[in-house]
């Protein structure tokens, strides 16, 4: 690991079957960069996410160990193989789904607290006897994302955005020093989106955690993220500063012609803002 990478991956290949989804791909992201990860529907943004976060691994490595995942200076994988202390590497990681991945019958409080599992023995979280810190620290976070008087709700009967951000609570909970966010705003209107966009902005603006948040659209990357990294077809088609993503990239990421993304000719990353939802058909 070099000094200030939190995220570093070398060498790394994926295939399901005959089909490789990840090829030879190697990046590294600094502690507190926020990055945009970008591409089309199958292009390995997800894939990708889940070996960051030791949630699957690699292939093995004929070339003798250069495949490699470490994430804030540990381990994740080698060589195609998951780290002993995977469960405990785990634990500075916070993991935000599309679908929320919250437990539907469960409290809102009952759901955030799961973010505490790594930090106390096995038995305590499985009877639920969660110390006091820990739930303070849950309130905490239900009121830092807006949603502290849902304490007591079942998480089934909230909105979907309601929904993401008592994840990002989970992860806030966590403690987690990386986030990693795998479409969160795939499925919100563009209220709700905008709102988990600027908790994650927020996060890590003030608690200087490193965040890669996987999107489809373009323009949130482009208000939120100083860093995109663009995939295509599993390999890194672009990884740079997003000011600097131009539309001779986004037609080569997406396979398109310019004016299918709506945006015009010239116009600033903030103009395409201002109409949120442009993009999403190019990653259909």
């Amino acid at each position: 690991m070099t000094a200030g990478n939190v995220v570093r991956v070398s060498e790394l290949n994926k295939s399901f079957g005959a089909k490789q989804v990840l090829f030879d791909l190697s990046l590294h992201i600094e502690q507190g960069e926020m990055v945009a990860l970008i591409g089309s529907s199958g292009s390995g943004k997800s894939t990708l996410l889940r070996h960051l976060a030791g949630l699957t691994h690699g292939d093995a490595d004929a070339r003798r160990g250069m495949s490699r995942v470490d994430v804030l200076g540990n381990a994740i994988q080698h060589d195609g193989r998951l780290s002993r202390n995977i469960r405990r590497h785990r634990s500075g990681i916070g993991y935000i789904f599309q679908q929320f991945n919250l437990v539907g019958r469960m409290s809102v409080i009952g759901n955030v607290l799961l973010g505490s599992l790594g930090k106390i023995p096995r038995w305590r979280g499985v009877c639920g006897l969660f110390p006091e810190a820990e739930r303070r620290r849950a309130f905490e976070a239900l009121a830092r994302v807006g949603m502290a008087e849902y304490a007591h709700r079942r998480a089934s009967t909230l909105s979907g955005g309601q929904q993401q951000r008592v994840a990002i609570a989970r992860a806030l909970t966590q403690q987690a020093r990386v986030i990693l966010a795998d479409e969160p705003v795939a499925s919100l209107d563009p209220e709700s989106a905008r709102k988990v966009m600027e908790l994650l902005a927020e996060i890590n603006a003030q608690d200087k955690a490193t965040v890669l948040v996987s999107l489809h659209q373009v323009d949130y990357a482009r208000r939120y993220c100083p860093r995109t990294i663009a995939l295509k077809r599993g390999s890194i088609h672009y990884n740079g500063p997003t000011h600097a993503l131009t539309d001779a990239h986004l037609a080569g990421i997406y396979g398109a012609g310019i004016a299918e993304f709506g945006i015009a000719a010239g116009e600033t990353p903030q103009d395409s803002f201002i109409r949120p939802g442009l993009l999403r058909a190019a990653s259909r």
